[in-house]
């Protein structure tokens, strides 16, 4: 895939459009357009990746009026899912830190967050009418009653935007680690595994993210909790990281690593939260130099 977009233009307009058209069909394939806009901002610079935000945007709203959508609502799907995508491929392009962009993403996060609120005083009345569309699927594929079905969707509707922004800011990471890694393939093989395996976001953010448990814990507060779910969806990363350098420095199986996905896979909410606390624990322990002191 990599090959193919970098070897031009053409083709890399081409693997845009029609990633984002299958992502229509296929949502988790979307890492997929947003990989590819990632690695032409890694090797071609962010006025670049904002061109191909633009054709994948324009894409995406040409699709919403086929579908007899809002071309609104395409247009602010694609910002809102490439923009920052740009974003944090610059930053790791400029700043050759994969540790710098994690902090810019948790900052971007943040502010998404914050924002959001400013724009929507009331945000669960935002999300209750999208929510609501779900509302015969979940009557027939679960034989829901309308009152159980509104209890859900209320419930549901006070989550979503710390849900949405956490999984903004994972699919943004995820699709830069696919592009990374493209491009160590095309241009350094080997260097994405040493790369990744050494992140730590930092012991500022670690302690920031302490205080927003604690504050929410206390208080309750919808808001810090949702910035509290940003914050431990972004630090699973590191604790990824961290069971991957372990396995590399104590020349574990690599069983561990598949059996640790798997883990996820079943159960993800549980695996993100151990995770990042890890990760925490990480930030003023530092088990890959207490291992390497002890191999």
């Amino acid at each position: 895939m990599a090959s193919f977009i970098m070897a031009g233009r053409i083709q890399a307009a081409i693997f845009v459009v029609i990633s984002t058209t299958v992502s229509l069909l296929i949502p988790p394939l979307i890492v997929f357009s947003n990989a590819a806009i990632a690695l032409i901002t890694l090797r071609k610079g962010w006025q670049q990746g904002v061109i191909y935000t633009i054709l994948a945007t324009v894409t995406l709203v040409i699709l919403s009026v086929a579908l007899k959508q809002q071309a609104s609502s395409g247009i602010i799907a694609g910002l809102a899912n490439w923009l920052p995508i740009v974003l944090i491929a610059s930053a790791l392009a400029m700043t050759k830190s994969w540790n710098k962009t994690f902090q810019l993403t948790l900052l971007v996060g943040v502010a998404g967050v914050l924002l959001f609120h400013l724009m929507y005083q009331d945000a669960e009345g935002y999300w209750k009418p999208i929510l609501e569309q779900m509302k015969p699927l979940l009557q027939q594929s679960y034989q829901l009653e309308n009152g159980k079905v509104d209890e859900i969707i209320n419930e549901a509707s006070s989550w979503m935007t710390g849900t949405f922004a956490s999984a903004l800011a994972v699919i943004a990471i995820i699709s830069l680690i696919i592009a990374r890694n493209w491009q160590a393939r095309l241009y350094n093989p080997g260097g994405f595994g040493e790369e990744f395996r050494q992140i730590v976001i930092g012991k500022q953010f670690a302690i920031a993210l302490l205080v927003g448990i604690a504050i929410a814990a206390i208080t309750q507060n919808q808001i810090v909790i949702e910035l509290v779910m940003v914050g431990v969806s972004i630090f699973m990363f590191q604790g990824l990281s961290l069971a991957h350098a372990l396995v590399k420095q104590r020349e574990m199986n690599a069983g561990w690593l598949v059996g640790l996905y798997i883990l996820m896979f079943i159960m993800l909410i549980q695996m993100i939260v151990l995770l990042a606390a890890f990760a925490i624990i990480d930030s003023f322990v530092d088990f890959r130099k207490m291992t390497a002191s002890t191999k």
